[in-house]
């Protein structure tokens, strides 16, 4: 056999052994019974640990070796042996034992993120997160950094990012974002927010969501909707990408809202072709980018004026209040702008002020100038500066989120880059669809799928971030795309 095709059948053992991992993982969030907990941080572990040893065995090392001097690699094995060899590059400072005990630490915390969530006990988290933090510290150590710490755990989620690029976004992007933010509250007239509010039967917001799923064109022939705690979008392999989502009873939007974004995750990754997931290039080329897609699919689509010309009366089989409603109201309705405590449920304008807190309290955790038992009051403060309220209860804060428990710490920069490459892709999409509102407001959504699958689902991993979002809109990225979308938006549904 060539080197090439020894190259393809090691990444096809580590495939099948990450596809276990995520079928357990998924199962763990979704139907594993409690007590079940412990085994199972100990079986994904083992997995890990068995994934992490084949990506840093001398055996794909020689293969990379000889690969990197091959010049008839076609551009996909190319862009393979760099994703990968970058990957073998880092992982090799780390030791095998080190992934496995963070594995079964991340199963562990999860389970107890679950149970303290519940009963709002952030002490009982504690001691998890503070183990979690832990090896997040030393893993950044192994990968090592020129700067910050936090930057060896970013590259993991956002390759070529730093916190001084983050902060050279997030600060121009406060400056707009705040006082804008509060031109609504004083001279604006908010929309009545009422019509989305009520009692509603979980049951028919579970079929809501899968009529929304299916109207974006998400392929349940490849996939399922489960319920959790958390939502998220789990890809178990090609043929094989699964949502799950949450319920509550007093309002419609987070269930359909939270449907729409694992839904343009889940779009992504059906989007791949089988190639990319033989060749190790099917996780996207950079959290924010997938976070692009979701976010894409949840605001720009779900909350414009076109999607609710179509979908009132979907909502109204579902909920007949609705049937004599008005779609300029609900769409009026599902853009009301004001500070909020849950993250996922945070409007066009605020989300962005939602994860610079998280991003500055995750680098201070990090580099060791914030300690996890403070977390509490300083996640309170952090919410009265950026938004000016403050959560009634730990559950309402600083536990809300499950990307600590999972060993993520690094990952909530990605959610406000995906909303900025996003609104960055938009006029592009405009431009190549003139007949986008139009074809919305039918209920078809495969010409936006379309572009899509061609210029960003295709590629994969293919491209660094910045390539991507360079060769899909010819410039770097650029936060001032995102401040004209909201200002726009808003000062219309708001009367500036």
């Amino acid at each position: 056999m060539t080197t090439l095709a020894n190259y393809r059948d090691h990444l096809a053992e580590m495939r099948k052994l990450n596809s276990a991992a995520s079928l357990l993982g998924w199962d763990q969030q979704t139907h594993m019974p409690p007590k079940a907990a412990p085994h199972r941080a100990q079986v994904i572990g083992k997995l890990s640990r068995m994934v992490f040893e084949l990506s840093i065995s001398d055996q794909l090392g020689g293969f990379l070796a000889d690969l990197r001097k091959d010049g008839g690699l076609s551009p996909l094995e190319k862009a393979s042996v760099r994703k990968v060899g970058k990957d073998y590059d880092r992982n090799r400072a780390v030791p095998p034992e080190f992934v496995e005990q963070f594995q079964i630490a991340q199963s562990e915390a999860q389970a107890a993120w679950i149970a303290a969530r519940k009963a709002n006990d952030f002490a009982s988290f504690q001691p998890h997160l503070e183990k979690i933090v832990e090896f997040a510290r030393r893993l950044a150590e192994y990968y090592g950094y020129e700067d910050h710490p936090y930057d060896a755990l970013l590259e993991d989620y956002e390759p070529g990012m730093t916190c001084k690029q983050l902060r050279a976004i997030i600060e121009p992007l406060k400056c707009d974002l705040v006082p804008f933010l509060r031109d609504l509250a004083t001279h604006g007239t908010p929309p009545d927010k009422s019509v989305v509010h009520g009692s509603f039967d979980p049951d028919a917001l579970r079929r809501l969501s899968r009529r929304a799923l299916e109207l974006i064109q998400y392929d349940f022939e490849a996939g399922a909707l489960d319920d959790v705690a958390h939502p998220f979008t789990a890809t178990i392999g090609p043929g094989d990408v699964r949502i799950t989502n949450r319920y509550p009873t007093d309002s419609f939007m987070p269930s359909l809202l939270g449907a729409l974004h694992e839904g343009g995750h889940a779009l992504y990754n059906q989007g791949f072709p089988e190639e990319l997931y033989m060749l190790g290039l099917a996780g996207g080329s950079s959290n924010g980018i997938h976070e692009s897609q979701s976010r894409m699919i949840e605001n720009q689509i779900g909350r414009s004026r076109a999607f609710w010309q179509f979908f009132q009366p979907v909502l109204a089989e579902h909920f007949p209040q609705y049937g004599s409603g008005s779609p300029e109201a609900l769409y009026r309705a599902v853009n009301v702008v004001e500070p909020s405590l849950i993250r996922v449920e945070a409007d066009e304008v605020t989300y962005n002020l939602h994860i610079m807190l998280r991003f500055e309290i995750e680098a201070g955790l990090i580099d060791g100038s914030i300690a996890v038992a403070d977390l509490p009051a300083l996640w309170n403060q952090a919410m009265s500066d950026y938004l000016g309220i403050v959560p009634p209860n730990d559950a309402q804060g600083v536990l809300q989120d499950v990307h600590w428990s999972m060993g993520y710490i690094g990952y909530f920069p990605s959610y406000m880059l995906g909303n900025l490459y996003a609104a960055q892709m938009l006029p592009k999409i405009r431009k190549a669809l003139p007949t986008l509102d139009a074809d919305i407001r039918r209920g078809d959504m495969k010409p936006l799928l379309g572009w899509l699958r061609e210029n960003v689902h295709r590629h994969g991993a293919t491209y660094q971030p910045n390539e991507l979002i360079e060769r899909i809109t010819g410039h770097p990225l650029d936060p001032a795309h995102f401040v004209r979308y909201v200002k726009e938006k808003y000062s219309d549904i708001y009367g500036l």
